[in-house]
């Protein structure tokens, strides 16, 4: 039987399940759109995971939900400003626009957030999640009404990275009388937002549509001129249909599209050349522009009868992606990193990214190429609920299934081009080749149990998860076409986790949680990867007085640490996708937030404070041979400190709020880190400096339909870099002023 025969059966079966426990459970006559039907309706919708935020202060094991307060508070469009109040999360900025995030929680590679369990309304959102987990696709965060952040034992539930955590993206909700909005934004470098939706209920029918459009000019300088920005357009529709009673049942449909182009690269600068401007972008990099096309469907339902909810899910997400850049030089032995790294004995070659000077030689010319990749995304996925009484304990029994494919096809063309004084680029006739040609698919069943148990002053929260995985790559020769490689891998797992809370005053609850990390191997011709594994820990407390306080300790203790070879670290094309097994590791932290909203006569005074302390050492000796974990080829010992692992990480937030309006300021400050393996004083070159960036948000109340608001990014101007990989130092977003209205009918 074939993969996709084996899916649609299993589909079928859950789908037929799911029908005749609908069908045995009693429904009553349909009731009029009364309020209690409307809270009702509201309930049966399920829109948060964690439960809301009142349930997020008594889970065992961390959770954070950002609302659409907060969301609000900077307007912020960049993912990485939103997580940056969240505790425990670690980041690397890339375009200074947060088109392709790279998000890590307590310590896990942030690079393409591949590392963690990214979904939208509970649903995997990475265009291919087991087979090729990078997510070059994100959603944004513009549109969402809220974020959710999970660590420790609950992250089990979710998969399948369970290592870090796992972040749920809350797209908006339709609303239950009619209700609309128009959001403008125009700012720094012709940046230009427009946000609209509109929805409303009629009798058991209820609607929403959502239209989004963002682009920008950029904030870097081409050598030789032209646009460095995006444009991206999302269109989301949702469709909703209830049948309210002791029995209840809500029917959703969800249609996306989003797309993209923007004229980003992964070509940064030396470090003189940062010191000297740090938006230039060197000549050779001209060319670079990436395009891609997302659609995505989603059909929902949701049973509650009395205690018990029913929720399920049927999705397919479709992702197509070109990225025309530079990738190297033509020369087998130098590359673009040791030209950045020593550009006055590679000056030659140094010129030539510039524009400077022509391709004198073969070996001086530029390999310029598209990486081509389709990925499609499916499944099903269905989860229960019920509450019940057992002696003195309450139980909150949830039990989940998911069945899921994905698949990436991944086609890399190269060709040469010579560069001429001045910065223009020819194509060298003849020199166009293939240089990754292979399909990657993955078949994964997974099923979890979650009992979160009340007795007296604890609750105490046991849980595991089995998943089996069977993942296939197959590589064809880049010149015959024919397969060269097939290889199948199958892995079974089961992870438990166990968490407590427990409330030790009135004011003062303790946490404690354990449970079993896990981020599934890749074939890659190489019968000694394994897949990665840790147990992790975690112990704090809460308190409830002044404000809410939260600290506490983690410890992710690998049994086999992990890396995977990439374009965006540096790989070379013919090890893309290949897994490096660094064997044991271990990441430790202390993560603390303190969120307040102070009442002074007629002022509001909301603070939020986050602190993170993290650190990661490898535990053995071995050699990174694609350069997943920093460079290729170099020898890690025993005791290196883990690259882009900032030890320290504060974000301070202010505000004042009197009447009609508010103005607010956000501090964040980050130490430095490295940005490859290392022990002792850290290399200039192998360096990301420490700095602080202070935004700086206000808005006024016109009208009660109308609100304006003004947002500064970077008030002080800072100029800093946020990433060294794959190829030299780049910046992250300037000194940048936005204004904006919403109106709402």
């Amino acid at each position: 039987m074939s993969i996709q025969s084996a899916l649609v059966m299993k589909f079928g079966l859950l789908g037929c399940g799911v029908l005749l426990t609908a069908m045995n459970l009693q429904a009553e006559e349909v009731e009029t759109s009364t309020q209690q039907d409307l809270d009702q309706s509201i309930e049966l919708e399920n829109i948060y995971i964690t439960g809301g935020k009142d349930a997020v202060l008594k889970k065992p094991g961390s959770a954070i939900l950002l609302d659409e307060v907060e969301l609000e508070r900077f307007e912020y469009t960049d993912i990485h400003r939103v997580l940056s109040a969240v505790p425990g999360v670690n980041l690397q900025e890339e375009d200074g626009y947060g088109l392709r995030p790279n998000i890590g929680l307590r310590g896990t590679s942030p690079e393409r957030s591949k590392k963690i369990t990214v979904m939208e309304d509970g649903v995997l959102a990475g265009p291919a999640p087991y087979s090729a987990p990078a997510a070059y696709y994100f959603p944004n965060v513009s549109r969402m009404s809220a974020v959710e952040v999970f660590k420790g034992p609950s992250t089990i539930q979710y998969g399948p990275a369970t290592v870090g955590g796992a972040i749920n993206l809350v797209s908006r909700q339709i609303p239950y009388a009619s209700e609309g909005e128009v959001d403008v934004q125009y700012g720094s470098d012709n940046y230009q937002r427009l946000n609209a939706y509109q929805g409303q209920q009629v009798g058991d029918f209820s609607y929403l549509v959502e239209g989004l459009r963002v682009s920008a000019d950029g904030f870097k300088d081409l050598d030789t001129g032209g646009d460095t920005g995006f444009e991206r357009n999302d269109a989301l529709i949702k469709t909703q249909w209830q049948i309210l009673g002791a029995t209840s049942h809500l029917f959703q449909l969800k249609l996306g599209y989003a797309d993209e182009v923007s004229d980003e690269t992964y070509l940064g600068l030396t470090t003189k050349d940062f010191d000297g401007d740090p938006y230039r972008r060197y000549a050779a990099s001209q060319l670079d522009v990436s395009e891609w096309e997302h659609k995505q469907i989603q059909l929902s339902h949701v049973l509650e009868a009395g205690d018990l909810t029913l929720s399920t899910d049927i999705y397919r997400n479709e992702f197509e992606r070109d990225w025309f850049k530079l990738n190297g030089f033509n020369s087998t032995t130098v590359s673009i990193q040791s030209v950045l790294n020593d550009p006055t004995s590679f000056s030659d070659y140094y010129n030539v990214l510039s524009g400077n000077s022509a391709s004198s030689e073969t070996d001086e010319q530029l390999r310029i190429g598209n990486n081509g990749r389709k990925y499609i995304s499916q499944g099903i996925q269905s989860r229960g609920n019920q509450t019940f009484h057992a002696s003195n304990l309450v139980h909150h029994l949830e039990v989940g299934l998911r069945v899921h494919q994905d698949k990436v096809e991944s086609l890399h063309t190269e060709q040469n081009y010579n560069m001429a004084v001045g910065g223009d680029l020819t194509a060298v006739e003849g020199t166009s080749k293939t240089t990754l040609n292979s399909e990657s698919e993955a078949t994964a069943v997974a099923v979890y149990v979650q009992d979160e148990i009340e007795w007296g002053q604890n609750t105490i929260t046991v849980g595991v998860r089995h998943e089996n995985i069977e993942t296939t790559k197959i590589t064809y020769g880049n010149l015959t076409g024919v397969v060269e490689e097939d290889e199948t891998l199958k892995q079974t797992v089961t992870l438990p986790g166990i968490g407590i809370f427990r409330e030790v005053g009135p004011n003062l609850g303790l946490l404690a949680g354990v449970y079993k990390g896990f981020t599934a191997a890749k074939p890659s011709g190489n019968e000694e990867i394994e897949p990665e594994f840790s147990t992790n820990y975690e112990l704090g407390f809460r308190y409830f007085g002044l404000g809410h306080l939260e600290v506490v300790s983690f410890i992710n203790d690998y049994d086999q640490f992990a890396g995977a070879c990439s374009a965006a670290n540096g790989c070379d094309s013919a090890n893309i996708g290949d897994q490096v097994n660094a064997g044991s590791a271990m990441v430790f932290g202390v993560e603390a937030s303190w969120r307040h909203e102070m009442q002074m006569s007629a002022y509001q005074f909301p603070m939020i404070m986050t602190y993170t302390f993290s650190h990661g050492e490898f535990g053995e000796d071995f050699t990174d041979s694609t350069g997943a974990f920093g460079q290729a080829g170099q020898d890690i010992k025993e005791g290196y400190e883990i690259g882009y692992l900032p030890e320290h990480r504060l974000n301070i937030q202010v505000g004042i709020a009197k009447g009609k309006w508010a103005a607010n300021v956000s501090a964040l400050y980050q130490s430095e880190m490295r940005n490859v393996p290392g022990e002792g004083a850290i290399e200039d070159d192998d360096r990301i400096d420490s700095y602080t960036v202070i935004d700086v948000s206000a808005n006024y109340q016109v009208h009660p339909s109308l609100k304006l608001y003004g947002t500064l990014d970077n008030a002080l101007g800072k100029e800093y870099v946020v990433s060294a990989k794959p190829y030299g130092f780049r910046p992250g977003k300037p000194r940048s002023i936005n204004i904006g209205a919403k109106y709402q009918f």
